[in-house]
């Protein structure tokens, strides 16, 4: 997310022109006091003219307010107004919607606040929307949405357009602004009319993300789909997908600190219904007391819901490919002990 270039600023500072730049220029907690008092019609303009500051020489300041002196000259040279600055100006007093509402006006690139209203739609809503539309916006729109969120919209779509827009995820260059623009004003008039550029591995571990949060006949059907027209991107795929069933080909060490930080109540209810291997490569990583409490648990003949299960074992396979982004584990085998 690029705001626009800094302009100089040329001539003095006028009118309500102050009023943003003292606003900005005051600690949020004062500048929140302050505009708690702006009516819309206020705010709007403050957040227009904020956005469109520019550089104001630390001199402009000290004629405005002489009692703001001290924290200028403790700060930076000059103060610099723009976009992201208005938008945190105006987000500590009014609610995410009308924070997108106005900024809209205001800006030329990606609304963050609009982004978080549509991560929280209903998955349903934002899939029949999603369902009519090209598979490259909908790639557009779940690379923007959290992993689980996407991947919950992902499993409410047809098989076939499921599989068009992770291709379209796999392949695809950043999106430019004019492009992104469009269909953020697209997704506001029709889901709230009444209500840097990423790598490509970057972009692949978003996917992976995304359908690792599936469950596995939809993953497979991803799969089967992306390798029919891009074999290898299915193969960087594949590779890149972690699952429950995979932490028995990791090695010792690796399940030992997984074992660790899992919680007990999800590694029992994770190994319900487990094979012997599976069990075999967990229970010698918990302690002796966990162990004998988890023993003891799968032996009682408690049997959970499936859907339950299935969450949990998505838990513990994310908490895997969480140590592995920290580089604390790594998701391969581990050298055989000396």
């Amino acid at each position: 997310m690029t705001d626009h270039p800094l302009q100089e600023r040329r001539g003095p500072l006028r009118g309500a022109e102050k009023v943003a730049a003292v606003l900005l220029a005051l600690d949020r907690d004062a500048s929140s006091r302050v505009l708690k008092h702006f009516d819309q019609k206020e705010l709007r303009k403050v957040a227009r003219l904020a956005a469109n500051l520019g550089s104001v020489p630390k001199a402009a300041l000290e004629e405005i307010c002489a009692g703001l002196v001290e924290d200028i000259r403790n700060s930076e040279p000059d103060l610099v107004g723009g976009p992201a600055l208005a938008e945190d100006l105006i987000a500590s007093v009014l609610p995410d919607e009308e924070v997108a509402d106005i900024m809209s006006d205001v800006r030329g690139s990606s609304n963050r606040f609009l982004w978080r209203r549509v991560a929280a739609l209903p998955d349903k809503m934002l899939a029949e929307y999603l369902s009519a539309e090209h598979p490259q916006t909908i790639a557009i729109v779940l690379g923007r949405v959290d992993p689980a969120g996407a991947a919950r919209v992902l499993a409410e779509l047809p098989a076939t357009l499921r599989a068009q827009a992770m291709r379209r995820m796999l392949i695809s260059k950043p999106t430019a602004e004019t492009i992104l623009r469009l269909i953020e004003e697209a997704l506001q008039a029709a889901l709230f009319a009444t209500t840097n550029a990423p790598s490509t591995s970057e972009v692949s571990a978003k996917v992976a993300g995304i359908v690792n949060q599936l469950e596995r006949d939809q993953i497979n059907e991803i799969l089967f789909g992306l390798s029919e027209a891009e074999p290898i991107l299915a193969e960087q795929l594949k590779a890149l997908l972690f699952s429950f069933e995979d932490i028995v080909g990791l090695g010792e060490r690796a399940r030992m600190l997984i074992f660790d930080q899992a919680p007990t109540d999800r590694v029992i209810l994770a190994l319900r219904g487990s094979d012997v291997a599976m069990r075999e490569a967990v229970l010698p990583c918990l302690s002796a007391r966990t162990r004998r409490m988890v023993e003891a648990e799968l032996a009682s003949p408690t049997e959970p819901p499936r859907k339950e299960v299935l969450a949990a074992q998505r838990e513990l396979a994310n908490l895997v490919l969480r140590l592995a982004s920290q580089g604390l584990i790594e998701l391969t085998q581990d050298a055989p002990e000396a």
